[in-house]
């Protein structure tokens, strides 16, 4: 597929996937739901893949959906469709890239380079591990626009953030900067805007150089153990470790462990 608002670049095991509208701060229009849609679905069947960066172009992860876009009719975005089309809508494009980045079964990294708003925040704490620059800047807009947001708010701020302080940036729709976001947990780790690429790039590198195998169970036994009873997780663990056991990865790590080599593992 030739994508016009995106890119998606793969070298080395990773993949690098970026709203590229950087003109309009990569506010997502219909076109860019269906595209982003259409490479997550890419990346997570390449078995090649090892770790996803998703990021945004120019100075800005993304200012939303760009409730300025017209559509061939002169209609604003989504302002043309019934409410049954909409709620379809909102269920088949920006709810599916929620999904699809908490879901999918290797390793996700978002790189904030500038502001993330309403959908943007949610994509970001979507991803497994956050990194921002210095400039980056996260706002839930949906309550300035008297709405609720659908691509997963209320589920991922409590998490991120804890129930109280999720509550205040839901209800007020406030501004939280690079250090109090790194403060609260939202980031991970926050470095000047020329660091910040390399830096990414430094992490998913150390990722991808890990057993794939390995690293997709333990992201579905992280999800898994937050609704799990300890008994019933020990037991996911218990046929988790079984099966690594039995893989050519772990295999390898012996073998490159006892030769003391770096390991070269293959997703096998």
């Amino acid at each position: 597929m030739n994508y016009t608002t995106i890119l998606l670049e793969k070298r080395d095991h990773i993949a690098t996937l970026t709203m590229n509208r950087p003109e309009k701060l990569n506010a997502i229009n219909e076109t860019m739901f269906s595209e982003l849609n259409h490479a997550l679905d890419d990346v997570t069947r390449d078995d090649d893949v090892r770790v996803l960066i998703f990021t945004g172009a120019g100075k800005a992860f993304t200012a939303s959906t760009d409730i300025r876009e017209t559509n061939q009719g002169g209609d604003r975005l989504l302002s043309h469709m019934s409410e049954y089309e909409m709620f379809d809508f909102i269920r088949k494009f920006p709810q599916q890239i929620s999904l699809k980045l908490q879901k999918m079964p290797k390793p996700t990294i978002a790189m904030v380079n500038g502001i993330a708003v309403a959908d943007g925040v949610d994509w970001v704490m979507a991803c497994d591990i956050r990194i921002g620059g210095e400039a980056a800047r996260f706002m839930n807009a949906f309550v300035q626009l008297a709405l609720v947001s659908n691509t997963g708010s209320t589920w991922f701020y409590p998490r991120a953030l804890g129930l109280n302080k999720a509550l205040e940036f839901l209800y007020t729709g406030d501004w939280i900067d690079a250090k109090e976001a790194l403060r609260l947990g939202l980031l991970n780790s926050v470095f000047p805007a020329d660091q910040l690429a390399r830096e990414t790039m430094s992490l998913a590198q150390r990722i991808a150089a890990r057993a794939p195998i390995a690293n997709r169970l333990v992201k579905e036994m992280v999800y898994r153990g937050l609704t799990q009873t300890l008994d019933d997780h020990l037991l996911s663990a218990a046929y988790a470790e079984a099966f690594t056991l039995t893989t050519k990865d772990h295999k390898e790590a012996l073998a490159a462990f006892l030769a003391k080599r770096t390991s070269k593992f293959t997703g096998k």
